[in-house]
């Protein structure tokens, strides 16, 4: 990022970049966004309204919860204690059934009968309100796919408690996991539509008002926020603001994509499991892309408050580091694993962050005046150091100890909670990209032959995750994708092959294929860069990520040069930039080497891309940290010799 300009003010060019760049975003996202009348969802519901109450039936007969109800009674136990596939305690034998009880049974399948008299009312209703074309064909296919099945699981006599267990299943939209015992209500299930037509009919509405307002959404904050950067550091910074901004507007226009156009030809996806991911993803961008600039408004309203802050973190490291690891491990335990991988990567940046702005200038000229202090006996002498009076112990050792009592203790604890999180947990992207910022930190302090013994350790601790059934199973995917036991990548592989050489482009996605297989749900998330293979074309991709690269590289040694400068204020914030930088970029790698089967997947989402908070965060702060940092750069060179802000 550049400086703030000599005259405190935007400069015309400037400005006109703004207008010009705020204009473009506008007219980009109003041509390429879906058109709400497409919502498939307006149509469908008002239909399911007609016919939500059948033959007179109460409402409250089509309401979720019957599976749950049977397997309570044929149980006569807490459910925790129930396998209700078998509607038996989980004590039982294996191979076991239950005796069928006639009046359970009557009571369960007058309840089916509801939900199938719903479906015939829905499919008469869906049949005279629905255009003639495609759509109508595919829904009411699915349709009648639902009411065939529901018929033969309920069919009297032979249908026992199985079989209306697993129909009351399929007929209320609920997903039932005989591991943890739990029901879960599936949103984008065709029951919806009957148990709750007002609610599906309510979110398609405010679906169709958010595609119109769009363009004036992303407009209007394109201008906002790059003429604010722009005002506050110059065009150069301006022109980082704009490539963020943009690719963020990249990923919302797929998501508002797939928001109204998934599922379409598909039985399986009648209502589209991406009809809530607009809005949610709003919030995302708008929170993120405001994210730089509220740090920068916020130093320049407060720099006083700012640098009382940074001070004090800088004398207080080892009280900070306590608090983000524990709440990291916090948010794994009580929210969930998302939170936890979030919040442990931002915690080990900012960790690094601090270390490196505290001792990265006597770690190099400790390399430079006492190289043996780094190597690996010089730093077995360190650590012997610690329980030994300094007094009887070389210089080496005596320098080494002391950046080892610095940070070690920290260090350590953080490199257990990477191993928790990646063997507990189960979480290997986040633990990789934190491990990723320790080999980092380590490589500045200690240079790059402490970096390769503590690899072959790392590399042992990696074998023990290697062993796992969730890690086997993505090797497996990777190496063998057309023929592992989940189809994600070969629904991937034939959706990339059957685009052209350019992409679908954006509005032609074709999330299902003709034969109604769909991609996987993850799509938005682990597979953003295989959709983009899709979107723009393979040659496109490769330059896109070539430039993401060089882009967060080129920040990267913004950072690193403002490390350089005096003091201890500037150089922290440099260093925590650097280091949540470091880590989008090395997010952004292993998402695409994932989806390339050059590695196996991780679960991590593309940074700014795809859909979701943990895509945003670190790239977000990052950029707000540096844009912060030059903030105060910029300031120091102004102010009187011997100033500090």
């Amino acid at each position: 990022m550049s400086s703030l300009n000599k005259s405190g003010a935007f400069s015309r060019p400037g400005l006109s970049f703004s207008l010009f760049f705020a204009a473009a975003v506008s007219l980009w996202v109003l041509f390429e966004r879906p058109v709400g009348s497409q919502v498939r969802e307006l149509a469908m519901a008002q239909a399911a309204l007609v016919a939500a109450n059948p033959a007179g039936l109460p409402a409250s007969r089509l309401s979720p919860g019957g599976a749950l109800r049977l397997c309570q009674a044929a149980g006569g136990q807490p459910l925790e204690q129930l396998d209700c596939r078998r509607g038996l305690s989980l004590d039982a034998p294996s191979g076991s059934s239950k005796p069928v009880d006639a009046r359970q049974l009557l009571a369960a399948r007058a309840g089916l009968d509801a939900w199938i008299a719903g479906y015939r009312a829905l499919r008469d209703a869906l049949a005279t309100r629905l255009a003639t074309g495609g759509s109508r064909t595919w829904v009411l296919a699915g349709l009648e796919l639902r009411l065939a099945e529901l018929e033969r699981l309920g069919q009297p006599p032979a249908a026992g408690y199985e079989e209306i267990f697993d129909a009351l299943l399929l007929a209320e939209g609920v997903r039932y996991s005989s591991v943890s015992g739990q029901f879960a209500l599936q949103r984008w299930d065709l029951a919806r539509l009957l148990d709750s037509p007002r609610a599906v009919l309510d979110r398609a509405e405010q679906l169709e008002r958010l595609l119109v307002l769009l363009p004036w959404i992303t407009g209007l904050f394109a201008l906002l926020g790059s003429g604010f950067v722009g005002w506050s550091l110059g065009f150069g910074a301006s022109l980082v603001y704009a490539v963020f901004y943009a690719l963020a507007t990249l990923g919302l226009l797929i998501v508002a994509d797939a928001s109204v156009r998934f599922g379409q030809g598909s039985p399986v996806y009648l209502l589209n499991p991406f009809a809530y991911a607009l809005e949610r993803q709003v919030w995302v961008y708008l929170v993120g892309v405001t994210t730089p600039c509220l740090i920068l408004a916020f130093a320049i309203a407060q720099e006083r408050l700012i640098s009382n802050v940074l001070r004090w973190a800088s004398d207080h490291v080892i009280a900070i580091s306590v608090l983000m690891f524990s709440l990291a491990t916090a948010l794994y335990g009580l929210v969930s694993p998302a939170a936890g991988s979030e919040a442990m990567k931002l915690a080990m940046a900012g960790f690094a962050g601090v270390v490196t702005s505290l001792h990265a200038r006597q770690a190099y000229l400790t390399r430079l005046y006492l190289p043996r202090a780094y190597s690996l006996i010089g730093l077995v002498s360190g650590f012997t150091s610690l329980f030994l009076s300094s007094t009887t112990l070389n210089p080496r050792a005596v320098v080494a100890a002391q950046l080892l009592k610095a940070f070690g203790l920290m260090l350590f604890v953080g490199l257990v909670i990477i191993g928790l999180a990646a063997l507990v947990f189960s979480d290997l992207g986040g633990s990789l990209v934190s491990a990723a910022v320790v080999f980092g930190l380590v490589f500045l302090l200690f240079g790059v032959r402490f970096l390769m013994a503590i690899t072959v350790f790392a590399l042992m601790a990696a074998s023990l995750a290697l062993m796992t059934d969730k890690v086997q199973g993505r090797i497996d995917l990777m190496l063998s994708p057309m023929t592992a036991s989940v189809s994600d990548f070969a629904r991937l592989i034939k959706f990339s092959e059957s685009a052209p050489a350019s992409g679908y482009g954006l509005g032609a996605l074709r999330w299902c294929s003709y034969e109604g297989s769909c991609l996987p749900i993850q799509v938005l998330s682990d597979y953003f860069p295989a959709l983009l293979t899709g979107t723009l074309g393979e040659l496109s991709t490769l330059v896109l990520f070539g430039l993401l690269v060089l882009g967060y590289f080129l920040l990267m040694v913004r950072a690193g040069l403002g490390l350089a400068r005096g003091g201890t204020l500037i150089p922290l914030a440099y260093a925590v930039a650097f280091f949540l930088l470091f880590s989008s970029l090395v997010q952004t790698a292993i998402t695409f080497l994932g989806n390339w089967r050059l590695m196996p997947l991780t679960g991590l989402g593309l940074p700014v891309l795809s859909m979701g908070w943990s895509s945003m965060t670190s790239v977000a702060l990052g950029l707000g940290t540096l844009g912060l940092a030059e903030r105060l750069a910029q300031r120091q060179s102004v102010l009187p010799a011997g100033r500090m802000p």
